[in-house]
């Protein structure tokens, strides 16, 4: 027999009542029409099914209906996409199998009236009990809408997925379902219901039918322009917002609260408001509310704590009404330590920091606490934020953002020069890799200064500067890797070398002119290669000691300088000329803290005793910089940073009556100039001579027990001053003098 297919004009379903048994009615002329196709072996014989386009119905007789029509319910109308009046072919639907009965189907509900005023909770388990009792035996389609009446009031469902039944063919077994467009609803199937995307209807029980739809449908990782913190991320999923997938039947079984507060901090620039603002984005609840610190603050006598509480007015509202229900409430704090110093901390004698710590700790675990609220702190001063709100049940996870690893800078520039990309304004000698090889402890924004300031030198060749009226071809731009190469001499990293400072002390360079100035040159390669390959040793210290002018600023220099590490900083007593006793200990802990931030790290601590202050008579020494030297120069980086920390003095025996020496690992004593040997080699490195016989009639004017290299450098550049023909002269004379004199 030929498949049975009727023409009929579509028409209202004939009862309100009827209108939700999702049936759709005929007139008894088209029922036998389509019942003279069943065959009495099919899968259910008992029901009758149409099919009307892409869905299946159970179809009855009804007087109402006229011959030629079909009453459909608007719901049924709004899934076929057919409007009264309009003629739908209606073709017998026969199961020919046995695997289409549904062992799950997943379902979306939201109330029929969108305007419904919600009252009261709905049990899951009710709800599943009357989509089995009243629709067991129907056909559902994926996408396919229904209504139902529960406590009086018309629910809508949406079919979101279903899953089949695969019955083996000797009965005995049963393998794992699979997804399946459509299948028969049979008391066996496991039903689970999810609210709609902004439901107002309040669910309860029913194990995973409360699982609120945290994420937004649409959102992927690789759109949130994030680069470098995929750990971060992970680790703020797994603490932050693995709990909320789960409905809340289940975390309230676990005993559990969700977290309410994450803390990022880190240096300027590494993404921590970027990534507070994406994770907003993400999440499928209120728009977030994003607030600065010192916006918070007011002149008026109770208005920063009233604007506190302004920010929990929307969630305290809705929880009150939906409770665990609730959706999620995102506040974002940037530069949270504005608001949330310790308190007692602050001299301002009015007190309003701390009420606003104290109104704010009230809010996030206070006796009427709120679980429908993440807040979101950031800031680069962790140390300066409260105790109190660092507990858990309140900005409970702390997470650090760092400068971003080479991988990480790698995506950084992917994400910055995506359109440059696609779009065919970057040349093809453009390497993202060896970019982000030579762009080591640059931040996310540092990263993207430089794509704006390599794009800014591909501007400027299209642009005439004697005639700034000339049209432009924007079809010529290109940025090449000269720009971004030139970009990298422009932007320095703040958390980079600071070149300028280690050339200065460079500017003579280093001239081995003592066995002794090799080995510590060789010596301190050693020490770099411990650092960076040695676990066990993340922290060494290495004291040049030595006779003033003797090069051990230089040879200091030298190791920093040849270390090819990422962070390297000079503390020495010029850069601190001026600063109070307290301003010495901030800038010397402000260097340590800026290394911690770095993988590997190189200090440089110049004059150690000129920097405590050290003097022979009177106050003596700075207790308090002593102190904070000592603590610093035992304290170890955290984990996974590495620093080698090189001091130099002038006076060994000041620092071992201070304790000092117990700091360094190890130490290096550098040699002055104490025989003719190595006058005359000194006098080689300098290139002040030329013929063996000037460096012998030179040397022999050495008669001094011994000359340091600043001296000797100083001296011979002092023999320069005058005609070329006679500076062997000069300098004999003034070697002589030299020796006399010491």
């Amino acid at each position: 027999m030929g498949v049975i297919t009727v023409e009929l004009k579509v028409d209202s379903s004939p009862g309100n009542a009827l209108a939700l048994t999702n049936q759709v009615f005929l007139n008894q002329q088209e029922v036998n029409l389509l019942n003279a196709g069943i065959i009495t072996d099919s899968v259910n014989h008992e029901k009758c099914y149409i099919q009307l386009r892409d869905q299946v119905y159970t179809y009855r007789p009804h007087e109402k209906i006229p011959p030629g029509a079909i009453g459909l319910s608007n719901p049924q109308r709004q899934n076929l996409n057919a409007a009264l009046n309009e003629k739908i072919s209606g073709s017998l639907y026969i199961p020919e199998t046995n695997d289409i009965y549904l062992a799950t189907m997943r379902l979306e509900v939201d109330f029929l009236a969108k305007n419904k005023k919600v009252t009261e909770k709905y049990e899951v388990d009710d709800i599943k009990k009357s989509i089995i009792t009243q629709l067991e035996q129907q056909i559902f389609s994926v996408g396919q809408k229904f209504v139902l009446d529960c406590k009086g009031n018309n629910l809508v469902f949406k079919v979101l997925e279903n899953s089949v039944m695969n019955i083996s063919g000797d009965k005995k077994g049963q393998e794992p379902a699979t997804k399946a467009d459509k299948g028969i609803l049979i008391s066996q199937t496991d039903v689970m219901i999810e609210k709609a995307q902004g439901a107002q209807i309040l669910l309860s029980g029913g194990g995973s039918a409360g699982a609120p739809k945290i994420f937004r449908p649409d959102w992927k990782f690789e759109s949130m322009g994030i680069g470098g913190l995929d750990k971060e991320f992970a680790d703020i999923f797994r603490r932050a917002f693995a709990s909320r997938i789960f409905p809340p039947a289940v975390v309230q079984k676990l005993g559990i609260q969700h977290v309410k507060g994450i803390l990022l901090y880190g240096p300027p620039g590494t993404g921590k408001t970027l990534m507070a603002r994406q994770i907003g984005k993400m999440l499928n609840g209120k728009e977030p509310k994003v607030v600065s610190g010192p916006e918070i603050l007011n002149k008026y006598v109770g208005a920063s704590e009233e604007n506190i509480r302004n920010l929990f007015k929307d969630a305290e509202l809705e929880y009150k009404q939906r409770g665990e229900d609730s959706d999620l409430h995102i506040i974002i704090f940037d530069e949270f330590d504005a608001i949330c110093r310790a308190r007692g901390s602050r001299n301002d004698g009015t007190g309003v920091g701390d009420t606003v710590v104290n109104q704010l700790l009230a809010k996030i675990d206070g006796v009427d606490s709120l679980n429908n609220i993440l807040i979101i702190g950031m800031t680069n001063r962790k140390e300066l934020i409260d105790d109190a709100l660092l507990r858990p049940g309140r900005m409970e996870v702390h997470m650090e953002i760092s400068l971003p690893d080479e991988a990480g800078r790698v995506q950084i520039f992917r994400i910055h020069t995506t359109k440059m990309r696609e779009n065919n304004y970057m040349s093809e000698d453009v390497s993202l890799d060896e970019l982000a090889a030579q762009t080591k402890n640059y931040s996310g924004a540092e990263i993207e200064g430089v794509v704006k300031a390599a794009t800014s030198y591909a501007f400027s060749r299209q642009i005439d500067s004697k005639n700034l009226t000339k049209p432009i071809d924007p079809e010529k731009i290109r940025v090449s890797r000269a720009d971004f190469l030139q970009a990298l001499t422009e932007i320095k990293p703040a958390y980079g070398v600071e070149k300028d400072e280690f050339e200065l002390s460079l500017r003579g360079g280093i001239i081995p002119y003592s066995s002794q100035v090799e080995k510590i040159i060789n010596t301190g390669r050693l020490f770099l290669e411990q650092v960076a390959k040695s676990d066990r040793t993340p922290l060494v210290s290495v004291l040049l000691s030595g006779t003033v002018g003797s090069g051990k600023t230089a040879l200091a220099a030298t190791l920093a300088k040849n270390s090819d590490f990422p962070f390297v900083r000079l503390l020495s007593p010029d850069n601190l000329v001026g600063f109070s006793e307290a301003a010495k200990c901030a800038r010397i802990t402000k260097v340590f803290e800026d290394s911690y931030r770095s993988q590997l790290s190189v200090i440089v601590v110049d004059d150690i005793e000129r920097i405590l202050e050290y003097v022979p008579i009177g106050p003596r020494f700075s207790n308090a910089i002593l102190q904070t030297l000592l603590v610093l120069f035992k304290r170890l980086p955290p984990k996974g940073r590495k620093l080698l920390v090189v001091g130099t003095t002038s006076n060994e025996e000041v620092l071992r009556q201070m304790e000092f020496m117990e700091c360094f690992s190890t130490i290096q004593r550098v040699p002055v100039i104490t025989t003719r040997e190595e006058f005359k080699k000194a006098l080689i490195g300098l290139e002040l001579f030329i013929t063996k016989e000037d460096l012998d009639v030179a040397s022999s004017a050495f008669t001094a027990d011994s000359i340091t290299i600043k001296k000797l450098i100083m001296l011979t550049e002092l023999a320069k001053q005058g005609p070329p023909e006679k500076l062997l002269d000069r300098l004999v004379t003034i070697l002589t003098e030299y020796s006399v004199s010491t």
